[in-house]
Parts: structure tokens; C-alpha cells; sequence
């Protein structure tokens, strides 16, 4: 009897064990995931106090350049300097935002690029066919490009854009592009090294590119310019051009038609360094209100300045000895190099505007970073967002050239 009971009562204890693992199993298998869960809503919560630290940013980016001089970028506005390249931190909150204003038309425009260029920026013959291929409206593909007869083939099939790209992404899409192509340093440098130092210091394509760069086709003053293609001898000399070359101007209009680029306008004999400065300052030949693609004397980095077409290296550093000076398109033809006769050649190239600029920013709270670019237009002195991305890069901290730690900090909105 009492052997009975103590085998029932080992059996309870067994049980009661058992049923004691069994509960601590429970709670701590409920532990670990309502931790997980914590984490998990913690983590969600951290990235929407980040992600609304870079809308402040954004808006505070978009007060800046309200004051922005379109007409003729300013090394000293506001929006130049503000986040000094991302070292200073704006304090939203219990969240913080980094923040860098740059114009875009410090780039190459992949929109408007031509083959020769495409090609200097260490793309390959195949590879630059493909994207003029892909911008452009003509059916038949070059003999190294592709139309939709290529992409229709693949294996997840779809249309070639006939148009131009909305964003680089787009880039991803065309034959011969590819993540590597894109994000880093090219391959490709055996005739075309954009950078002076060794060939792996070549900047990526991404750093060199946008497909959104528009200026005002207005004189840096902000009043309008003179379209050769239209205004007579009397108004053309009024605006500064000698008589012969406003006569020279004229008669070639009307004996071979309207020009349609600068090149043609700079090809006109009788034109002396005075008339090509004038013409550079205060000269259009169009009536459109803004110009795209152009590349800004005063920002663009020196491996775009050589992707131009028949530029040289001393024309370059030319070009980068003045940087943050020039105050006129004209006064480019105060460096050496830049005569009548090479104008012919690069006359369509630059400016000294911009209405389009791209806010980068990161957004940070505790350990959790977001990052965003967006792409704002200013009209009539009203900044606009026109696009907004994530970069392509998880980490973009180094193709923005900012450190990894802000060194200042400035209170955008307190916590209370």
C-alpha cells in the first residue's frame, strides 16, 4: 500500500515538475517574443521620429533656399552653408537631422549628354548607345544600343522609355547598366582617367550624374537676355556686340536659317574675345524661360569639368583655379584656352544658375539612420519638391564626402 502511494506520489512530482518546465518554457518563449515585440516597436519608433527629424530638415532646407539667387549661385547664401556638409546636427526633438544643399547643375545631365561624353565618363561604346537608345524617340536601335526588340527578349519583359530618365534608377533598367557599373569606381579608365591622382581614386558614375539640372535662361543680373535669333543689328549692337559682328550675326540667320545652338553662333566669322564675352553674358537663342543640362563654372568638381568633349587639362584647371569667382558667363573667356574658335566647340556647355537643387539628409534617433535626397525646384522664389529618393547606397555617408559623426549641433524644434 504505501510502495502504491509513493509511486503516486513520485508521479505527481514528476507531473508537477513537468507541468513547472513546461510554464517556465511558456513565460520565457512569451518573454522572448514580447521583447522581440518591444524591439520591434521600438526599432518602428525610432525610424518614425527619424524619418519626421528629416521632414523638418526638409522644411528647414526649403526656407534656405527661398533666398536662394538662381540667377547666379553664390558660394555665401545661406543654402550653400547650411549643415555645413552635414558636420553640424539640427535637434529635432529627441531625433536629430544632418543636412547639405547642393545644385544640381554641378553634374552631368544624363538627359541631354551626348555620346562623346557618355563615353568620357568611362562608359563603354555598347553601354552609351544603350542609354541614347533609351531617352531617345527613334524605333530603330543603333547598331550597339537596344529598342524593345532587346528588352522584350528578357526574361521579365517590358518597353524601352522612348523619353528621358526620371531618376538614376532608371539607369538600372538599361542594357549594359548594372549595380557595380553604377555604385562603383570604373574599370573602364584605360583611355578616359576623370581624376588626377591614381585610377582608383576615378569617381563612381553615380557621383558624376542626375537627370534633373535646369537653369534660368536669364543674365546673372536676372533680367532677360537678348535672343540672336530674333533681335536686329541696333538691338544686338545696344547690348554690346560690335557692329560687324551684329551684321555678321544677322546675315547668317537669313542666309542659313536660325541658330540652334551657341557652337553655330561662335562658328559666325567676324567675332572678336569681346564680342564672345557678350554674347556668353547677356545672349539666347531661344525664347524658352529656363535651359537644361548646362554645367556650373562655379561648383562643378573637376572629373566633370573633364567628361566635357574637347576640353583640355589646362582649360580644367583653368576653370578650377577661378571656381567661386566667376560673376558672369563671360568672364570664362578671360582663361587661357578659351578663345572664339574653341567656343565653337563647348559654347553650349555652361552656366552660372541653377533652379534645381538636391537636399540630402539623414535622419537619426538612437542607433537607427535614415537617409533621403530630394530634388527641389525653385520658381518665381518658391522652392518646390519635385522628387523625393532613397539614396542607392545603404550608407551614402561617403559618396556625400560627410564624416560619420555631425561635430555641432543647433536646436531646429526642443522637445517640448
Amino acid at each position: 500500500m504505501r510502495s502504491r502511494r509513493t509511486k503516486q506520489s513520485g508521479a505527481a512530482l514528476m507531473f508537477a515538475i513537468f507541468a513547472m518546465v513546461l510554464l517556465l518554457l511558456v513565460v520565457t518563449s512569451f518573454a522572448t517574443r514580447l521583447d522581440s515585440h518591444i524591439k520591434t516597436e521600438s526599432n518602428r519608433l525610432d525610424q518614425r521620429k527619424a524619418d519626421n527629424a528629416i521632414q523638418a530638415g526638409l522644411a528647414r532646407a526649403m526656407a534656405a533656399l527661398t533666398e536662394a539667387d538662381i540667377n547666379a549661385i553664390n558660394s555665401t547664401d545661406e543654402w550653400v552653408t547650411i549643415g555645413q556638409t552635414g558636420s553640424e546636427a539640427f535637434i529635432v526633438g529627441d531625433s536629430t537631422v544632418r543636412i547639405q544643399i547642393i545644385d544640381s547643375t554641378r553634374f552631368v545631365n544624363l538627359n541631354v549628354a551626348p555620346e562623346e561624353q557618355l563615353t568620357k565618363m568611362n562608359l563603354t561604346e555598347e553601354q552609351a548607345a544603350a542609354l541614347l537608345d533609351w531617352r531617345e524617340e527613334q524605333l530603330q536601335p543603333r547598331l550597339l544600343g537596344a529598342k524593345d526588340e532587346y528588352y522584350n527578349a528578357l526574361s521579365t519583359p517590358y518597353n524601352t522609355r522612348l523619353r528621358r530618365l526620371e531618376s538614376v534608377t532608371d539607369l538600372f533598367l538599361i542594357k549594359g547598366f548594372t549595380p557595380a557599373l553604377i555604385l562603383n569606381p570604373p574599370e573602364n579608365t584605360t583611355s578616359n582617367i576623370l581624376t588626377t591622382g591614381n585610377t582608383g581614386d576615378a569617381p563612381p558614375l553615380v557621383d558624376m550624374i542626375t537627370t534633373d539640372s535646369v537653369s534660368p535662361n536669364l543674365r546673372a543680373d536676372g533680367t532677360q537676355r537678348v535672343n540672336l535669333n530674333v533681335a536686329q543689328n541696333a538691338q544686338l549692337v545696344q547690348a554690346g556686340l560690335s557692329n560687324q559682328a551684329a551684321q555678321a550675326i544677322v546675315q547668317r540667320r537669313n542666309t542659313q536659317g536660325q541658330f540652334t545652338s551657341f557652337n553655330q553662333v561662335f562658328a559666325v566669322n567676324g567675332l572678336n574675345a569681346q564680342d564672345a564675352k557678350v554674347i556668353l553674358n547677356v545672349a539666347t537663342i531661344t525664347n524658352e524661360t529656363t535651359v537644361t543640362g548646362k554645367i556650373n563654372l562655379n561648383t562643378a568638381p573637376d572629373f566633370v569639368l573633364r567628361s566635357i568633349p574637347e576640353i583640355t587639362e589646362d582649360q580644367v584647371q583653368g576653370i578650377i583655379s577661378q571656381q567661386g569667382s566667376f560673376e558672369e558667363l563671360g568672364d570664362l573667356t578671360d582663361i587661357a584656352g578659351f578663345s572664339t574658335n574653341i567656343l565653337t566647340t563647348i559654347g553650349d556647355t555652361f552656366t552660372l544658375s541653377c533652379q534645381t537643387f538636391i537636399v540630402r539628409l539623414q535622419g537619426i534617433k538612437g542607433t537607427t539612420s535614415t537617409f533621403l535626397e530630394a530634388t527641389v525646384a525653385v520658381v518665381d522664389g518658391q522652392p518646390k519638391v519635385i522628387k523625393m529618393n532613397r539614396p542607392l547606397q545603404r550608407d551614402p555617408l561617403t559618396l556625400w564626402g560627410w564624416d560619420t559623426e555631425s561635430t555641432t549641433e543647433t536646436i531646429l524644434l526642443d522637445a517640448r
